[in-house]
């Protein structure tokens, strides 16, 4: 509201008509302040899946979300080798988000990638500026800076995105994966239902695929609606040939919550 200050002698009717326009602003003002909104929550679990890389190395593949101090959520994506595997190689893949819930959907806020699996380390930490439209961080000690594209999300966080959308109906057909320096468009398409037994159970799935828009690699995604559409089984492909098989082994907490 802008406010006009009026030279002494002026009418004692007009000032008492300023008066009452002020008062009548300001409660105009408060009766049309903003509700302030409780902060959406989301399910805290883990799930840990038996994986195997390229048909022969045993390995664990583990989920998982928990709730921070402020309030806030974080969702961890990690591969354990097995034993074989380190035979050959040693390191570790860790991805981590931190994320807010926002109409039922997560979105990334923070994204840390520590990967010092082979010869060199490629790590990496971004932040996810909703209110500029940019990420900003390095990779690899490189600066990143680039614009946020549609249904953005980091390549991990891409999971729980996927999920959600299947739970409010709201699955699309394109999306943004930061990964490593860049956003890489994903297509998504729902192939069919299966019935899909595991080590902790029998469950009913929605079978999804995604690929970058090449179509030279692309996952496969058994989800489980009574899980909250968790993944049962992931299979990653790789130029036609399959990388990675992983199969839901145990779960704590509830995704569907």
């Amino acid at each position: 509201m802008r406010f006009r200050f009026f030279p002494a002698g002026m009418l004692t009717g007009a000032c008492t008509l300023i008066l009452l326009l002020y008062a009548t602003g300001l409660s105009a003002a408060e009766s049309h302040t903003p509700e302030s909104h409780a902060p959406e929550s989301h399910a805290i679990f883990e799930a840990v899946y038996d994986g195997k890389l390229k048909k022969i190395a045993g390995g664990k593949v583990r989920l998982a979300t928990t709730q921070n101090e402020d309030g806030g959520y974080t969702f961890e994506y990690s591969i354990i080798p097995g034993k074989l595997i380190r035979i050959f190689t040693r390191g570790t893949l860790r991805e981590t988000t931190k994320f807010e819930v926002v109409d039922g959907r997560p979105r990334a806020l923070d994204y840390t990638l520590f990967n010092t699996v082979g010869s060199k380390p490629r790590n990496g930490h971004v932040v996810f500026d909703w209110e500029d439209g940019v990420v900003r961080g390095n990779y690899k000690e490189r600066a990143i800076d680039i614009p946020i594209p549609e249904n953005a999300a980091d390549r991990a966080m891409l999971q729980l995105v996927l999920m959600a959308d299947l739970r409010n109906d709201n699955l699309q057909e394109k999306y943004a994966a930061y990964d490593k320096d860049e956003f890489i468009s994903i297509l998504v398409e729902r192939i069919g239902e299966e019935t899909i037994k595991t080590s902790i159970g029998t469950f009913s799935t929605v079978v999804l695929r995604y690929s970058d828009e090449d179509g030279s690699s692309d996952t496969v995604l058994w989800c489980a609606e009574e899980l909250g559409y968790l993944p049962v089984r992931i299979q990653a492909n790789d130029e036609g040939s399959e990388v990675l098989v992983a199969n839901l082994s145990a779960l704590t907490g509830s995704p569907a919550n």
